[in-house]
């Protein structure tokens, strides 16, 4: 007597006077699988089962992946660490050359382009300090005022220009003519009369070969700005107290010299008059006012040495 049972969606045929269940159990399984093959085989729509050379690949590509992201991680750190070690800088530094030179040294190296940064001398923007390769010298050369550098400085706001016409409608100071850059305002605030001040740009570009400035470049070049920006208002402020200082110090040397030259004139005049008076109520008073110079004197004297005279 035959009964057909189910196993996992394959039917099989068992005796049930079987005395090997398990043989009769494996040997219509193996019949069973192999119907089932060999009818897939036959459909066009059939997909063999994915084979571990062809998971490989994938796993590769996925690898692959990681790895340019773990790149990208590398270079949003490595863009991290040169603003910290920019704002350390500014923070102690008073060099305003050594920051600028430094903060040209870190683009250079994280982004791989020329940079170069012009500040204002009174009516004018010259260029004071640059990084890359340029075919003439371009130290303290003025900036052409009907150039992009200036209408940005004017108008206080960073400017990515990606496309060649971009640039359309304005003269170039350099003789190279490079339309692909990136110009970022130098700014800072006054700390007296709390206004904005502009002092110069931030130039960056590939040169000839016009590779545009990405937008996470950009954004980090806008926050090196700000640095610089912060950087020259610090040194423009350290200057104005040396000169302010320098400026007293003059002052307060000419008012001690000309209290030391009056008292010594009273203190003369005084000896004189007592030794002329003799012993009346003239020379008395005489003494007690050559006294009170002398006094004056050792004042000076104290005066003086407090403040390093």
């Amino acid at each position: 007597m035959m009964r057909e049972n189910r196993f996992k969606g394959f039917p099989f045929k068992v005796h049930s006077g079987s005395k090997n269940f398990f043989a009769d159990f494996m040997k219509n399984f193996d019949d069973r699988h192999e119907h089932n093959v060999a009818r897939k085989s036959n459909r066009m729509d059939w997909k063999p089962v994915v084979k571990i050379n062809q998971i490989i690949p994938k796993r590769r590509q996925i690898k692959t992946l990681m790895g340019v992201k773990s790149l990208q991680m590398k270079d949003m750190v490595g863009r991290y660490w040169d603003l910290l070690e920019i704002a350390r800088l500014v923070s102690w530094c008073m060099n305003r050359d050594y920051l600028i030179k430094t903060c040209l040294d870190h683009i250079s190296k994280r982004l791989g382009k020329r940079a170069r940064c012009c500040l204002m001398e009174g009516e004018e923007l010259k260029l004071q300090c640059w990084v890359g390769r340029y075919k003439r010298p371009i130290e303290q050369v003025p900036i052409c005022r009907e150039s992009v550098v200036w209408g940005v400085v004017k108008k206080g706001v960073s400017l990515n220009l990606t496309r060649p016409h971009d640039s359309e409608g304005y003269r170039h100071t350099l003789g190279e003519k490079i339309k692909i850059k990136a110009v970022i305002p130098l700014w800072y605030v006054d700390l007296l009369t709390q206004e904005e001040r502009r002092v110069g740009a931030l130039i960056i570009d590939s040169g000839r070969e016009g590779v545009p400035i990405s937008a996470e470049e950009f954004e980090y070049l806008k926050v090196v700005g700000e640095l610089m920006g912060a950087a020259v208002g610090k040194a423009k402020l350290v200057g104005q107290l040396e000169e302010l200082y320098r400026t007293k110090e003059a002052m307060v040397r000419e008012t001690a010299h000309a209290f030391r030259n009056r008292i010594t004139v009273i203190g003369i005049l005084s000896r004189r008059i007592a030794g002329l008076a003799k012993n009346t109520d003239l020379a008395h008073e005489a003494r007690m006012l050559y006294r009170e110079v002398q006094e004056l004197q050792v004042r000076l004297g104290r005066f003086e040495k407090y403040i390093g005279l």
